[in-house]
């Protein structure tokens, strides 16, 4: 018997529903399965593509709606697009230049979602940014190295260009989003500052203090949430969200119900209703079971 008046439930997966940024654990698909067969439907709402995205759902059997690319695409579980936003081909290559200025930035490792796929243009440059990660040796530094190893390397998910200007003029198609890396956490902050005031109509924010993200404005996981909730004709106020970190911001704040990681970034803790267990303590099947039974009204 169902115990709650909630009838969507959407998850972030780095640092959330995801174990060391690579895989669903089992037991939390089995978790989401159950409350799907209880009239609880299921999404996820990531910074991620969406090839991306379904890969990691397809490995435990899971079919569910995505917001992708921080709500630049919403897409069913079908694949059909519900929503799309992306930048200007001025303002990506706008963003290119402030990456690209006199050497400020040249140690910034950068990708690009776009329709033509995930696009990067410097090897030497992820290289070099995965040895970084790999001698700081820390828990996130060591997650985010294995994710780097498998996408360059094992699953070769991403197309290397020569010339990333050429390509979004000529190739890219729609550009969604640019995500920038860098170990050096000033240089991320001083990179967010610098985009935010020179290039305008894009929203800029982060999904870890070692990144930062640039979409169109109205690109968010918020206005996600509100294109999955007006397809389905649920209620805001019957939604609940689960994140951990600053991306997930808009989408706590038009979510009747919000619960943050235990490993979450403090400024979401700030604004959430629970807290539930870390991402690699099965934090997101824990929640979703208080959800189910009422715990968490």
């Amino acid at each position: 018997m169902l115990m709650t008046t909630y009838k969507l439930f959407v998850s972030d997966m780095d640092g959330t529903i995801l174990h060391n940024h690579t895989k669903i654990a089992p037991e939390t698909a089995e978790i989401v399965r159950a409350a799907e067969a209880q009239g609880i439907r299921f999404a996820i709402a990531t910074g991620r593509n969406y090839f991306n995205a379904k890969e990691i759902l397809d490995e435990v059997g899971l079919t569910c709606p995505i917001v992708s690319s921080n709500g630049g695409r919403v897409l069913t579980e079908t694949g059909d697009v519900l929503h799309e936003i992306d930048l200007t081909t001025e303002e990506a290559l706008e963003v290119v230049s402030v990456l690209h200025q006199d050497h400020k930035y040249s140690d910034v490792f950068y990708e690009m979602y776009s329709e033509a796929g995930l696009v990067a243009s410097r090897l030497d440059l992820i290289e070099a940014t995965m040895e970084n990660l790999k001698q700081n040796g820390d828990e996130r530094s060591l997650e985010m190295y294995e994710f780097f190893r498998k996408r360059y390397y094992v699953n070769e998910d991403v197309r290397l260009v020569e010339d990333i200007e050429d390509f979004i003029k000529n190739e890219a198609g729609r550009v969604y989003k640019f995500i920038a890396f860098s170990s050096h956490f000033e240089k991320m902050s001083s990179l967010w500052t610098e985009i935010d005031e020179r290039v305008e109509g894009v929203y800029v924010t982060s999904s870890g203090n070692d990144n930062i993200e640039v979409m169109a404005n109205g690109a968010d996981k918020g206005h996600g949430v509100k294109k999955l909730a007006e397809h389905f004709g649920v209620d805001l106020s019957e939604v609940v969200v689960i994140g951990d970190n600053l991306n997930d911001i808009p989408m706590f704040e038009v979510a009747g119900k919000a619960i943050a990681m235990g490993n979450s970034h403090e400024d979401l803790i700030a604004i959430s209703h629970h807290v539930t267990e870390r991402h690699d303590e099965y934090g997101v099947a824990n929640a979703l079971k208080r959800v189910m039974t009422g715990e968490w009204k």
